[in-house]
């Protein structure tokens, strides 16, 4: 009888052992296939233009291994800031009352208090040559970017996508080169929620 008991003893404590051993393999399982596939959704980030016909294309931060992204909460105002190899750079932001989704967006010089567009810097340190999607002359520049995809469905990696073809303007009377049509503009890149970016 005593025999019996504790056969059931060891069979029920094998089985309890067992079953907790698959739930935290499982768990593991899962946090590692999300892992993987925030890893595969980095190798698919980009941000690239065409300036004059030359391709102008931005990387990730070797340090972070991702792009400088910002969402202001109370703007509703998405930014991107990227960086070549060579140190020339580029701001994109856009912004929306209704919040970011697929559709169009303007360059606003001002709009209640918020500025959006698209401003390079061709080179390491402030210069003269610098570009603006907007300025004092033009205020506003319809369209300037067109969000294709807005995919929050991973609440941890929001996938946002887009493209860009503005006119940019020189910001100083010093630059010989008034204005430049950008083409082929295109972005891809993971947005991380987290207790310094909000969730929108």
């Amino acid at each position: 009888m005593i025999s019996n008991l504790k056969s059931i003893w060891f069979l029920k404590t094998g089985l309890i052992v067992f079953l907790v051993a698959s739930l935290l393999s499982c768990n593991s399982d899962s946090s590692n296939k999300k892992k993987e596939e925030v890893n595969s959704q980095n190798s698919d980030e980009y941000f690239s233009v065409k300036i004059n016909g030359k391709l102008w294309q931005a990387f990730p931060s070797k340090e972070f291994k991702e792009y400088n992204l910002s969402y202001k909460e109370l703007d509703k105002q998405f930014s991107i800031f990227a960086e070549a190899e060579d140190g020339s750079r580029m701001d994109l932001s856009f912004h929306s009352k209704q919040g970011i989704k697929v559709g169009n967006y303007s360059s606003t010089k001002n709009d209640n208090g918020t500025q959006s567009g698209i401003f390079y810097y061709p080179e390491a340190k402030t210069s003269d040559k610098e570009l603006a999607s907007t300025t004092f002359d033009v205020p506003v520049q319809e369209n300037t970017v067109h969000i294709t995809r807005v995919d929050k469905s991973n609440k941890d990696a929001y996938v946002i996508e887009g493209t860009f073809n503005p006119t940019m303007y020189a910001l100083y009377e010093t630059n010989p080169e008034r204005s430049t049509k950008f083409s082929d503009g295109k972005f891809r890149v993971i947005y991380r929620p987290s207790s310094m970016d909000p969730a929108f």
